[in-house]
C-alpha cells in the first residue's frame, strides 16, 4: 500500500486552449511523455457515507494492473490537497479493509466490499509529462474524456499539475504560465465532484459554499488559509454557471463567494501586509461590481417584477418594462461572460489560490512580525465575532427611527457578522450558535427585502431614462416613455405597500436579535 500527501492544481481548458497548448513552445519543451487510457469506477454506500466523509474510493485499470485508490481531503475543503492510499487489487471490486491507517475515519475502516456499489464511471485519456523548473519537479497531465452515470455525461478537458518535489511558489509560477498559454482557468472540482453532481436527484449547475472544517488546534493563520481556499472553491464551482448564464444562482453564488472573501480580508485586516492583499481585494471589488449589476437585474425581475405582475393579474401594462429589463440583462450577462472569460480573471484565480496555499507567515503585517497570525484560533475567533457584533449594535442604535440609508449600513454590518459566524461558528457550542444564527438570519432576510426595493427604485429609474450600465444605449423609444413610467409606478407602489409590512417585522426582528446571547462569550471551543 502506498500513502501520499499531494498538492494538485487543475485548469479547465476549452478546445481552442487545448490546441494552443499543444502548439506552444512551452509544451514542446517538456519533451516526450506517456499516454494511457484510464477507466475508473467510483464506489459508495447506498446512503453516500463516503461522500459525507469527504472520501472517494475508486478502482482503475490501465490495461495491465487494477489499483484501488482512496482519497481523503485534508480538511481544506478544496481539491488541491489530499491524502491518498493506493493498493493493488485482483479485480474492479474494492475492499476498504486493505487500507489500514488510523488517519481514516473508523466509519470507513468498518466497511466491507458488500457495503459498496458502483456510482459513476470515468473514462479518460491521460498524457503525462515531467516538468522541472528551478529545482522543482512537477508532474503534468492532460486529461480528456468524460464522467458518466447512466445517461448523464460530463465532458472533461483539463490539465493537472502535481508538485512532486521542490517549492510551491515554483508550482504556481508554472500554473501562471500555463494559464496564459492555454487560457486555462483554475478550479477545485475533482472528477469525484463531477460524478456525484451527475447522480443527484436533480442536476444543478451551481452550488453553495462547502462547510468549513476549522478545529481548535488551528492558529488564526491556518484558518485564514483554509477559509481562503474554501472561498476559491465556492467561486470556481459556480463561475461556469455564471459565465454561461445557465442559472441565475450562478451569478449569485459567485458574488457571495467574493463577498465572503472581502469579509475575510476585513476580519484579518490589522494583521495582514497590505501590499500582499491589496491587489486581490481590488480584483474582488471589480469582479463583484460586474456580477452585481447582473444580480440586481435578476432580483428586479424574479423577486420584484414577476411577483408584482402576478399579483396585478399579469397585466400587459408591464410588458414594456419587461422588454426593457431583458435588454439590459442581456448586456449585463455579456459583461459577466467577458469578465469571467478574461485573462484578468484567470490571473486572479492563480493569485487567490496561491494566497490560500501559501505560508500565512509571509502575509503578516511587517509591523507585527511573522508571528502575528500564530494566535490560537478560538481566541482569535471570539475576538473577531465580538468586534463584528459591537459594530452592528453601534450601527443599529435607535433602530426603529433610522432612515433607510442608515439601515443599509446596519445591513452591511450584519452581513459581516453573519460571515464571521459562518467562518468561526463551528468552533463553539452548536446549540447556542444555532439560536443566535436564527435571529440573525430573520433580521438579514427582512433587511435584504427592504434593500431590494431600494435598489429597484434606482434600477427602474435607469430603465426609464436609458441603460443601467455604462454602454452608449439610446434612451427608450418616446412612445414607451409613458408606458414605462406607468409600469414602474405600479411595481413600486405594490412593493412599497409590502415594505410597510416588512418594516413592522424588522422592528420586532431587531428586538429579538438584541435578546440573542452571543454564543462565543464564556464558552470553550468544541474539540
Amino acid at each position: 500500500m502506498d500513502l501520499r500527501e499531494e498538492i494538485e492544481l487543475k485548469l479547465r481548458v476549452d478546445p481552442d486552449g487545448e490546441a494552443s497548448m499543444h502548439q506552444s513552445d512551452w509544451w514542446r519543451g517538456l519533451g516526450a511523455g506517456t499516454r494511457k487510457r484510464l477507466h475508473r469506477i467510483y464506489f459508495d454506500t447506498s446512503d453516500r457515507r463516503l461522500r459525507h466523509l469527504d472520501i472517494s474510493l475508486h478502482t482503475r485499470t490501465d490495461g495491465r494492473d487494477t489499483v484501488q485508490t482512496v482519497k481523503m481531503t485534508n480538511g481544506a475543503s478544496v481539491g488541491a490537497g489530499h491524502r491518498e492510499w493506493e493498493t493493488l487489487v485482483p479485480d474492479a471490486v474494492p475492499d476498504p479493509r486493505l487500507v489500514i491507517d488510523a488517519a481514516l475515519p473508523q466509519e470507513f475502516r468498518k466497511l466491507t466490499a458488500p457495503d459498496l456499489q458502483p456510482v459513476f464511471n470515468v473514462d479518460i485519456t491521460r498524457d503525462t509529462r515531467c516538468l522541472e523548473s528551478n529545482g522543482t519537479k512537477i508532474e503534468l497531465s492532460f486529461d480528456k474524456g468524460a464522467v458518466t452515470s447512466g445517461k448523464q455525461r460530463h465532458n472533461v478537458r483539463e490539465v493537472e499539475l502535481k508538485l512532486v518535489s521542490g517549492e510551491l511558489a515554483q508550482l504556481f509560477a508554472e500554473v501562471r504560465r500555463l494559464s496564459q498559454v492555454a487560457a486555462g482557468r483554475l478550479h477545485a472540482r475533482t472528477l469525484s465532484d463531477l460524478g456525484y453532481g451527475l447522480v443527484r436527484t436533480k442536476l444543478r449547475h451551481w452550488s453553495r459554499a462547502q462547510p468549513l472544517r476549522l478545529t481548535p488546534s488551528m492558529t488564526a493563520g491556518d484558518a485564514l488559509n483554509t477559509i481562503a481556499r474554501n472561498c476559491f472553491e465556492h467561486l470556481t464551482a459556480n463561475d461556469d454557471c455564471a459565465r454561461l448564464n445557465l442559472h441565475p444562482e450562478g451569478v449569485h453564488q459567485c458574488r457571495v463567494a467574493l463577498r465572503r472573501l472581502r469579509s475575510l480580508f476585513k476580519t484579518y485586516e490589522a494583521r495582514l501586509h497590505r501590499e500582499r492583499v491589496d491587489s486581490i481585494v481590488a480584483e474582488v471589488r471589480w469582479f463583484g461590481k460586474v456580477l452585481g449589476l447582473a444580480r440586481d437585474l435578476d432580483v428586479l425581475q424574479h423577486d420584484l417584477l414577476e411577483v408584482a405582475s402576478s399579483t396585478l393579474g399579469g397585466s400587459g401594462q408591464l410588458e414594456p418594462l419587461t422588454a426593457r429589463l431583458n435588454e439590459n440583462k442581456t448586456r449585463a450577462y455579456s459583461a459577466v461572460w467577458e469578465a469571467l472569460s478574461s485573462s484578468r480573471y484567470r490571473h486572479f484565480l492563480v493569485d487567490l489560490c496561491a494566497f490560500g496555499w501559501g505560508d500565512y507567515r509571509d502575509l503578516c503585517s511587517s509591523s507585527l512580525g511573522p508571528d502575528a497570525l500564530d494566535q490560537p484560533l478560538p481566541q482569535f475567533a471570539a475576538s473577531a465575532l465580538a468586534g463584528a457584533h459591537r459594530k452592528l449594535l453601534k450601527r443599529g442604535r435607535a433602530f426603529e427611527t433610522l432612515p433607510q440609508s442608515e439601515r443599509h449600513r446596519v445591513r452591511i454590518a450584519l452581513k459581516k457578522l453573519r460571515y464571521a459566524v459562518d467562518f468561526f461558528g463551528g468552533l463553539f457550542d452548536q446549540e447556542r450558535q444555532a439560536r443566535f444564527s436564527k435571529s440573525l438570519a430573520r433580521l438579514q432576510e427582512d433587511l435584504g427585502r427592504m434593500n431590494d426595493v431600494a435598489v429597484a427604485e434606482t434600477r427602474l429609474a435607469q430603465l426609464i431614462s436609458g441603460s443601467v450600465d455604462d454602454s452608449p444605449e439610446p434612451l427608450a423609444r418616446p412612445e414607451w416613455q409613458g408606458k414605462l413610467a406607468f409600469a414602474v409606478g405600479c411595481v413600486l407602489g405594490w412593493h412599497h405597500r409590502r415594505a410597510v409590512e416588512i418594516n413592522e417585522r424588522l422592528i420586532k426582528d431587531w428586538s429579538s436579535f438584541l435578546r440573542a446571547k452571543p454564543f462565543w462569550q464564556g464558552q470553550q471551543s468544541v474539540e
